[in-house]
């Protein structure tokens, strides 16, 4: 189904029109069909050779515009009506502005009444008409003189109507559905019922969804459209939707029909606004308007980007605060309107949530910036109109690239619910994703803090690990990824270390060493700790500096030996008879003359190592390792 929107100025035919393309009356309230005006949206449905069109009617009364706004953010195409004997009338303009705002592109002109006028006066008004919309994006829409009551040219509106069926853009086949509500009753017997135009996706019955911004879950009992049940609801359909678990009085217009945690709202909005040059004033910060999105109508504080307002006629970034929250997904078109008169300012596309600013140098404020940076950034002095500017121009996957900077990295749960598509310059590691620049810097916090930490301590490994992690503030399964890709740095027992250093010893670090290892093999099996080490004046970084170029080992327990003595020890388990068939740890002991602290403390190493193997009580011999 495509849906089909009405505009223009009161009593100009639309409803009447609408009655003769479908034979249905829209005007479902009494008092409309008493005063014979529109108060609210009417809808009706007809059937064309290219498909079926549900019908919007939207009111034209000047007061009644936010009835309109309602209704009209949700058409695949509009049908712009203008009474021949009246011509183009204030609201005409008005609707017009609002359809030019929205973007609508597609549609056709109906000059009613046609029959009352004379053919000169008919050129007269459809060239009017022609000259009025050549600024907007309704030029070139085919204008058709017609008559509702007499039944002139309503052949040629539907052969109109039918070839936009036929050029219309293929809908979105995605599992993300949304239904704006514009109306809410209950049917007795039945429940509460909502209504409202099907965006994208699809619904069906059984299925479990929630009304946003309530958070209110519920599940669908029926669909309807075109008053005939049905299974499931379509894209770009009108749906009379029943729902479960919800009651009439929880909802109301504004409200939006979409699955769980699938389409989350915001109160704080930065957008592209236009201003139309003939707005009764200014669009200025501090400013309180009207924001129509969907069928939502809300209050919204105003802060211009970079400047102290927006003249009738300018374009330029804004910032919105809500009163009310709402849905947005990216370019999504939205009416600003004057708070107290009734007329409209402009128009705006939302580019992203936004970050709160104050002042005139924009500067950031607030801690949820501070939680989307890595803790070794400084946040940015200003909101910077530029990458607004960028994201506004991209399409959605270059977009996807340019939102990917303003966070230290996303998860592809996040991506998808801002329905953004992944850019192939994009790292994605495993369910994390990175913009190539918070990737780069990643990598050059390690290497930058490595190479410190080697300046600072040239006798040690490196950094530990744990430390550098902390440090990105990045989950560990990420962290490992991306040390992992980093060439030119290596792990070595838990510390992290460039690959280009090397331990170099002084003359005096060397003797001083060489000390060490002479008191550790005075007695080869009972090895001394780091405590009684630094006791007789050896430094740790001394010690660790000995074990990375292999002339000590360290032990479990913080015990020290050297190769040689280790070696020795290899010896004695893979020569040995007693210990070829397995043996236990009063063996070793013995065959040692030590304690069993310090025969544990060999054994628990070469545990670690696989050279011995321990089931129980008993170990076994693995592989010896080879000599270097």
């Amino acid at each position: 189904m495509f849906i089909m929107g009405t505009a223009g100025h009161i009593d100009h035919g639309k409803t009447t029109l609408i009655t003769a393309l479908t034979g249905i009356n829209p005007d479902r309230l009494q008092e409309e069909q008493s005063r014979g005006m529109t108060v609210d949206l009417g809808f009706a449905w007809f059937s064309l050779p290219q498909g079926n069109v549900g019908v919007v009617d939207v009111p034209g009364h000047h007061r009644l515009v936010k009835n309109m706004l309602a209704g009209v953010g949700q058409v695949d195409f509009v049908l712009l009506v203008v009474a021949a004997d009246d011509g183009w009338m204030p609201q005409t303009q008005e609707h017009t502005e609002i359809l030019d705002l929205y973007g609508v592109k597609r549609g056709v002109v109906a000059l009613t009444k046609a029959d009352l006028v004379d053919p000169e006066w008919l050129e007269l008004v459809e060239a009017d008409v022609r000259e009025h919309l050549s600024e907007t994006s309704l030029k070139g829409f085919p204008i058709i003189p017609v008559s509702a009551v007499s039944g002139y040219n309503m052949d040629v509106l539907k052969e109109a109507i039918n070839a936009l069926l036929v050029s219309a853009p293929e809908t979105s086949e995605d599992d993300n559905p949304i239904l704006w509500i514009d109306r809410v009753f209950t049917i007795k017997g039945a429940g509460t019922v909502v209504t409202g135009t099907l965006m994208d996706g699809s619904l069906h019955v059984g299925m479990d969804v929630v009304i946003e911004p309530a958070g209110l879950e519920a599940r669908i009992r029926t669909l309807q459209t075109q008053t005939k049940p049905v299974e499931t609801g379509v894209a770009h359909s009108r749906l009379a939707v029943n729902l479960t678990g919800v009651e009439k009085a929880s909802l109301s217009r504004g409200m939006y029909l979409a699955l769980p945690k699938r389409r989350p709202y915001v109160s704080l909005i930065n957008a592209f606004v236009r201003v139309l040059p003939q707005a009764s004033s200014a669009l200025e910060t501090g400013q309180q308007i009207k924001l129509y999105v969907g069928t939502l109508e809300t209050l919204a504080m105003v802060k211009v980007l970079g400047s102290d307002q927006l003249e009738p006629g300018q374009e330029g970034f804004v910032q919105l605060e809500l009163e009310h929250p709402a849905h947005f997904s990216f370019k999504d078109r939205f009416i600003l309107r004057h708070s107290e008169l009734q007329d409209t300012l402009g128009g705006g596309q939302f580019i992203e949530e936004g970050v709160p600013v104050r002042g005139h140098n924009l500067r950031l404020v607030g801690p949820k910036r501070l939680r989307h940076l890595f803790p070794f950034e400084k946040p940015e002095a200003h909101l910077d109109v530029e990458a607004l500017q960028a994201k506004y121009r991209s399409d959605l996957k270059t977009l996807s690239l340019l939102k990917a900077r303003d966070r230290t990295y996303w998860t592809k749960s996040q991506f998808q619910e801002l329905q953004l598509a992944l850019h192939p310059d994009l790292h994605v590691l495993g369910d994390y994703i990175l913009a190539p620049e918070q990737y780069d810097k990643v990598q050059q916090y390690l290497r930058t803090t490595v190479e410190q930490f080697h300046k600072a301590n040239p006798l040690a490994l490196g950094p530990s690990k744990e430390t550098l992690r902390t440090g990105t503030g990045l989950p560990s399964r990420l962290f490992d990824q991306i040390l992992g890709q980093t060439a030119d740095l290596k792990e070595v027992r838990g510390a992290i270390s460039s690959s280009k250093h090397q331990v170099t010893l002084s003359d005096q670090e060397e003797q001083k060493l060489q000390e060490a290892r002479a008191i550790i093999e005075k007695s080869p099996y009972e090895p001394l700790t780091l405590g009684a080490l630094a006791e007789m004046g050896f430094s740790s970084e001394l010690l660790f500096a000995g074990s990375h170029l292999g002339l000590l080992v360290a032990l479990p327990s913080e015990h020290w030996t050297t190769p040689e003595i280790v070696q020795g020890l290899l010896d004695i388990l893979f020569q040995e008879e007693a210990f070829q068939d397995g043996f236990e740890l009063s063996v070793f002991r013995d065959r040692l003359g030590t304690s069993r602290k310090f025969a544990l403390v060999f054994l628990e190493y070469f545990d670690a190592q696989g050279i011995t193997k321990r089931k129980g009580d008993v170990r076994s011999l693995g592989k010896r390792p080879e000599k270097g």
